[in-house]
């Protein structure tokens, strides 16, 4: 492996060494001693421990082929214990950089939660999506492919993705890619870990963070070794057909040692479950994503390296993917169907640096994000004078952004440290919706053109100061400025309605944090963070739409805000063979955000109130013996509206939309080692989702939840092949998922959204 660590604290060089080397790191860290040397260039992975934990009082053993674990010793026993200790059992953690500066999650007093590349690959997981039912407290919507929100800890704002910004931003590396748009869904191809921090990050992330968020980290092109992989993938999903899967890796070093490319390219397809009698046609809602990902790495010096990365990726759906209740969850008769495309682009430059002074991360990037929906408008054409006409109304959104952002981390060694950072971004968001027949006239009996420029700048920064070696505390404030402008044309037959207006917001978004290590292996900590998202314009709605009234849309709606206060515990026992982390917290929501809908199917946005929600999240892994892992996660929460908005349809007794009160998990890891380097592995998991309604306003209609998720992955694996097999939903479970299905027919239609139903699939993948 080819290292780039700068000299610096045992530990810091052991958590370096772990994040480049992508193995999984612990045991007793914080008993190592002084300062490690520079390593740069190539070594062995003892070679490099060797040389890391001289004269530190510690040494070093594999758990597993991807796990080091760090033990005390004493200088004369230094190399029979590592020995001895090659039967250690600890299960070791995977380094993220949430933190925007590299840390173990059970080691740094936040809620984060990691799924290395292993588990991904091992589970077939290939989508955020899929996540869900690993991380506590994590909800993704089911509209389809290209189409989700995902929401974090119980804050849910609802299914619709319109004017808003994010709750959750998602970032590709160092690099954002949303905004005011729904998951992207990019294939977990080739990725080295996804990261997930709750709580709203106003201070180091901005407005898009008020649930949390979620990074995917990809794996770095490796500078010295060509290396290639292949993936190919069938599936058969009962009541509905095959789907496949392809995908291939290639890394090329271009002059070893100092430039290397890595490219990764893929398509899957899968088939559709919803049958429309009506249009005579079964499988309504199949999809197929196309994807390429290209990382170009150069190492600059010793302390600085580039990356330049590329990403495309299409999906198209053939339509949506819910059940009318009075036909059966997989039927309907819409005599419209509702394909969606998502076309997502991004470059990006990233620059870093590391040495004795500290830590630098840059990068800039340019985000081209186009998606484009077809709504069955039929049981609402009458209102725009087409009665008994089957109408459509087709939406195209593209947001296109360039976004700067420079950090700088001092050594973590001072009793004072932190971070500071800049942000700069500069865009806009076009949205284009036409509601027509669609047989016959070719005239609009509806269309709005709408553009939103954007410019955002802010300050950031975090100080820590550790009081002694268990106290420490830390503050953060984010300086912004949010400057935005909005034109819109509104046209119908009777004539046009024009908007034009432009709005400022400035403000701070503070943290604080005090964490204690009450003893090895047990970390306290309490925090209260804010965080915020702007407001804007409505502007949809009918030549005619009245505003600013009762029981109207506003013209302008406010920003919301939301405070996170949350005390926490962090265990590693059993020498490390027991993991686990609790929270328990408590956040108020003012002016919640909301994205709806009109009667006549077009969209707004609304404060719908003030909220709150209080609860409890936890998560527990171990590994009962060298063959079985055990993991579990559970969220119990009550989400609620706390003052209602007059104006909006709510009641406080339906909670926050698609959040139910429990939620928990449990999945089981069991290997056995075969002749030569076979191993074969089982691994299940069973997720409950609890009761919850998809709107504000408790409707029976619009109940969903209280549903079994099951799933199971049975695989052979080898050091230069794997074939494994996976069941998903075995029993068939048929419970309504969080999607609203189509705007116009909210109030018109029990609308029913079922998981995907018993679903098989085989997967053989090479490496090279």
């Amino acid at each position: 492996m080819r290292l780039q660590i700068a000299a610096k604290p045992v530990q810091a060089a052991l958590i370096d060494f772990a994040l480049q080397s992508n193995l999984s790191l612990g045991g007793d860290l914080e008993a190592c001693r002084g300062f490690a040397p520079a390593l740069f260039g190539r070594m062995s992975q003892k070679a490099a421990l060797d040389r890391i934990l001289t004269q530190s009082g510690c040494g070093f053993a594999l758990a597993d082929p991807r796990t080091i674990l760090i033990l005390k010793v004493t200088p004369q026993r230094a190399s029979r214990a590592v020995v001895e200790a090659a039967t250690v059992l600890g299960l070791g953690e995977v380094v993220v950089t949430a933190q925007r500066y590299p840390n173990l999650p059970g080691r740094t007093p936040y809620a984060i939660s990691v799924i290395s590349g292993t588990t991904l690959q091992r589970e077939a997981f290939t989508s955020l999506a899929d996540l869900s039912a690993q991380v506590a407290g994590m909800t993704v919507t089911n509209l389809g492919p290209g189409r989700d929100k995902i929401l974090l800890r119980g804050l849910s704002d609802g299914a619709f993705t319109g004017q808003t910004q994010s709750m959750v931003a998602l970032y590709l590396d160092d690099v954002p890619i949303t905004y005011s748009a729904p998951d992207p869904d990019l294939r977990l191809a080739d990725i080295e870990r996804v990261e997930v921090m709750r709580g709203p990050q106003g201070t180091l992330y901005g407005g898009g963070s008020l649930g949390g968020v979620v990074r995917t980290a990809t794996r770095k092109p490796d500078l010295d070794r060509y290396q290639a992989n292949a993936l190919a993938g069938l599936g058969h999903t009962w009541g509905g057909g095959r789907g496949d899967e392809l995908e291939a890796m290639a890394n090329l070093p271009l002059l070893p040692g100092r430039a290397a490319l890595r490219v990764v390219v893929y398509r899957d397809s899968q088939s559709g479950y919803i049958a429309n009698p009506a249009l005579r046609l079964r499988r309504v809602n199949s999809s197929k994503r196309d994807g390429l990902r290209a990382s170009l790495r150069a190492s600059i010096s010793t302390h600085w390296s580039a990356t330049l990365g590329l990403t495309h990726q299409s999906i198209n759906n053939d339509d949506t993917q819910y059940g009318f209740r009075r036909l059966g969850s997989h039927l309907r008769d819409n005599p419209v169907r509702e394909p969606h495309d998502n076309d997502f682009d991004h470059v990006s430059l990233s620059l870093t640096g590391d040495g004795a002074w500290g830590r630098v991360s840059g990068s800039v990037s340019r985000l081209s994000h186009h998606f484009d929906s077809r709504y069955d408008a039929t049981s609402a054409s009458a209102l725009y004078g087409l009665a008994g006409a089957s109408a459509a109304l087709d939406e195209a959104k593209a947001i296109d952004l360039s976004v700067a952002e420079v950090t700088y981390a001092t050594p973590a060694d001072r009793r004072l440290h932190g971070l500071v950072g800049a942000f700069a971004s500069t865009g806009d968001i076009r949205l284009s919706s036409a509601l027509h027949p669609v047989m016959g006239s070719a005239t609009n009996a509806y269309a709005e053109r709408r553009r939103d420029k954007i410019n955002e700048t802010a300050v950031y920064g975090e100080l820590t100061w550790d009081l002694s070696r268990r106290l420490s505390a830390t503050a953060g404030l984010r300086w912004f400025d949010f400057r935005f402008e909005t034109d819109s044309t509104v046209s119908q037959a009777i004539g046009q309605r024009q908007f034009s207006s432009a709005a400022d917001a400035t403000g701070l978004s503070p943290k604080a944090l005090v964490s204690y290590d009450a003893r090895p292996g047990l970390l306290l900590y309490a925090q209260a963070a804010e965080g915020y998202r702007p407001g804007g314009f409505n502007t949809a709605g009918r030549v005619g739409q009245v505003f600013d009234a009762p029981g109207a849309p506003a013209r302008r709606y406010s920003a919301d805000e939301l405070w996170n206060y949350e005390v926490g515990a962090k265990l590693r026992a059993w020498n490390d063979r027991l993991q686990g982390r609790v929270a328990v917290f408590y956040a108020t929501w003012e002016s919640v955000q909301s994205d709806q809908y009109l009667t006549d199917g077009t969209a707004f946005t609304a404060n719908v109130g003030n909220g709150d929600n209080r609860g409890i999240e936890a998560e527990a892994a171990i590994r009962l013996t060298d063959q079985i892992d055990l993991r579990a996660a559970v969220l119990l929460n009550d989400p609620q509206i706390t003052r209602q908005n007059p104006d909006f349809s709510s009641r406080s007794d339906a909670g926050l939309p698609g959040v139910s009160r429990a939620s928990a998990s449990f999945g089981v890891d069991y290997h056995h080692d075969l002749a030569g380097d076979r191993t074969i592995r089982l691994q299940s998991q069973a997720t409950y989702v609890g009761a919850s309604y998809l709107t504000f306003d408790a409707d029976r209609r619009h109940e969903m939840g209280e549903y079994l998720g099951l799933r199971g992955v049975v695989s052979l694996e080898a050091a230069r092949w794997s074939l494994s097999a996976t069941l998903d939903n075995p029993l068939g479970a048929n419970g309504n998922s969080f999607s609203f299905g189509n705007p116009f027919l909210i109030t018109r239609e029990q609308i029913i959204t079922p998981p995907r139903p018993r679903s098989v699939a085989l997967r053989l993948t090479a490496r090279f």
